[in-house]
């Protein structure tokens, strides 16, 4: 027996949601990802660091860039979590001598001076969160909104010779000197990704930092921070 024209037509209607859900099934999203980054912030700046009390007289110093690697973790499409580690290390020679006026005329001037190296190291640890603030995730380029905190440590080494000369007999002694520094901050800031190909995007981060450790911050950084990351992220897993 022939069925109805239309009766069929209805059988097709009632089947074509199953089959476009077979079909076309939805492309799952990468669950984690890795990032490396050039990184600087007013911890860890670009550039050639300077010796601690000594930045007048400096023969040399080693050309500091910080990098950054980040992981992290998709809780959801639009939101995930994130651990960054940044670090950088330099090595500074410096020379600084006092002269002061002679009390007695005909006796040389006394003097202070000081001559070695100093070794700066900086290790940033943060823990942020991102959320997605583009809607369409088809878009090559997305933002995000940052926040969390960072631990910035800091570590100061100079070593070298202090000269005496207040006396008749200028007196040479060597020293070796070590300053630590922690510092809590609280972290905010914007990110943007532009998709180079399904894994790969190019990705800046700006973040505004506020210390909540002032009484172990250097001078200066318990007003508001600021630090920048500029590199690549490969995204894997689903």
């Amino acid at each position: 027996m022939r069925l109805p024209f239309h009766s069929l037509g209805l059988a097709l209607l009632a089947t074509a949601p199953a089959l476009a859900q077979t079909s076309s099934p939805t492309t799952p999203t990468p669950r984690y990802y890795v990032g490396l980054a050039a990184y600087t912030s007013f911890y860890q700046p670009i550039g050639h660091p300077t010796a601690p009390y000594y930045s007048n007289f400096i023969r040399s110093s080693t050309f500091r860039l910080p990098v950054q690697l980040t992981a992290g973790y998709h809780i959801s499409p639009r939101v995930a979590v994130q651990v960054g580690l940044a670090y950088s290390t330099g090595t500074t020679q410096y020379a600084q001598t006092y002269v002061y006026n002679s009390l007695t005329p005909g006796t040389p001037s006394p003097f202070n001076s000081a001559e070695g190296t100093s070794r700066q190291t900086q290790v940033a640890a943060s823990v942020l969160g991102r959320y997605t603030l583009t809607a369409n995730p088809a878009h090559r380029l997305q933002f995000d909104a940052l926040g969390g905190f960072t631990f910035e440590h800091s570590n100061f080494r100079t070593q070298g010779y202090y000269s005496d000369g207040s006396s008749a007999t200028a007196v040479s002694k060597p020293y070796d000197n070590t300053f630590a520094q922690n510092t809590l901050l609280l972290t905010g800031g914007v990110g943007a990704r532009y998709r180079l190909c399904s894994r790969l995007a190019f990705t800046y981060d700006f973040t505004v930092n506020k210390a909540l450790t002032t009484e172990a911050a250097p001078y200066g950084s318990n007003v508001l921070t600021t630090s920048h990351a500029l590199g690549l992220r490969y995204h894997f897993g689903r």
